[in-house]
C-alpha cells in the first residue's frame, strides 16, 4: 500500500495538471508505488494471452495501449511475447525503455495510432482505459489495427475513485464520483470512473467484435475480454 505522503502527490498531480499527458509525466517516477493492485490484473491479463497463444508467443505481437512505465508490457515480454508500447507521456516511455530494451515504445494518441491495418495479435489496456476521451474511436482504431482473429483485453472496471476509492452503489459514493468529474473537468484531466464505462465498454465492443464479456479479477474488479473481428 503506498504511503500517505506519495498518494498526496498524485492528487496534487490530478489536480494540478492541465492535461492526461502533464499528469503521467509527473507521476510516472513513483507510478509503480501507488498503483500496486494493478499488479493482480496484469497477471491475469498475461494468463489470458499465454492461453489463447500458448507455443505461439513469440510470433506474437502484442499492443500495450496505455503502457505507462511498463508493467504489463514487461510481464508479456518475460513470458515470451513480441511487445509494443504506446502511451502519451514521454517520462513514462523514457523510464520503461531504462528499465527493458526489448519493449519497443511509441508516444501516439490511442485514438489516432499510428499502425497500418491489420498489424497486431493482441491488444491490452490496463489502467488507461478510463482516460481515453473518445473511447468509441478508440475501439474502432482497435479493431482496424488487429489482425482478424485478433484479441482486445481492457481491465480494470468499475475503476476505483482517484485509483483509491472502491466504486460502489451508496449514496456518498456517487456523490464523491459527481464531485471528483466537476474538479478534474475544469482542470482539463479526462478520468471516466462512473459505473456505466463497463456497460459502454462491453456494447462499443460487441459493434466490432463477434464476442464481448467480462471475468473477474481480483475481489473487487473485472476484465473486458473481446474476441473475434465482425467483418465489414
Amino acid at each position: 500500500m503506498a504511503s500517505i505522503r506519495l498518494w498526496g502527490k498524485v492528487l496534487v498531480a490530478a489536480f494540478c495538471s492541465k492535461s492526461n499527458q502533464e499528469f503521467y509525466d509527473r507521476i510516472s517516477p513513483i507510478y509503480d508505488q501507488c498503483f500496486v493492485t494493478h499488479k493482480l490484473h496484469a497477471s491475469n491479463m498475461a494468463k489470458i494471452l499465454l492461453e489463447g497463444y500458448k507455443g505461439r508467443e513469440k510470433n506474437t505481437l502484442v499492443l500495450d495501449l496505455g503502457c505507462g512505465t511498463g508493467l504489463l508490457s514487461n510481464i508479456l515480454v518475460s513470458k515470451g511475447f513480441e511487445v509494443l508500447g504506446i502511451d502519451i507521456s514521454l517520462e513514462s516511455l523514457r523510464l520503461l525503455q531504462q528499465r527493458e530494451s526489448r519493449i519497443n515504445t511509441i508516444q501516439a494518441d490511442a485514438a489516432l495510432l499510428p499502425f497500418t491495418d491489420g498489424t497486431c495479435h493482441a491488444v491490452v489496456s490496463l489502467g488507461a482505459w478510463r482516460h481515453f476521451s473518445d473511447l468509441r474511436r478508440v475501439i474502432a482504431e482497435v479493431a482496424r489495427i488487429l489482425k482478424e482473429d485478433g484479441l482486445l483485453i481492457v481491465g480494470y472496471f468499475p475503476p476505483a475513485i482517484g485509483g483509491v476509492v472502491h466504486q460502489g452503489d451508496s449514496h456518498w459514493r456517487q456523490l464523491l464520483v459527481r464531485l471528483y468529474q466537476v474538479l478534474i473537468r475544469k482542470r482539463g484531466y479526462v478520468d471516466h470512473i462512473d459505473l456505466s464505462l463497463e456497460p459502454m465498454t462491453v456494447s462499443w465492443a460487441k459493434d466490432h467484435f463477434e464476442q464481448a464479456s467480462t471475468v473477474n479479477s481480483g475481489d473487487h474488479w473485472r476484465l473486458i475480454i473481446a474476441r473475434g473481428l465482425k467483418q465489414a
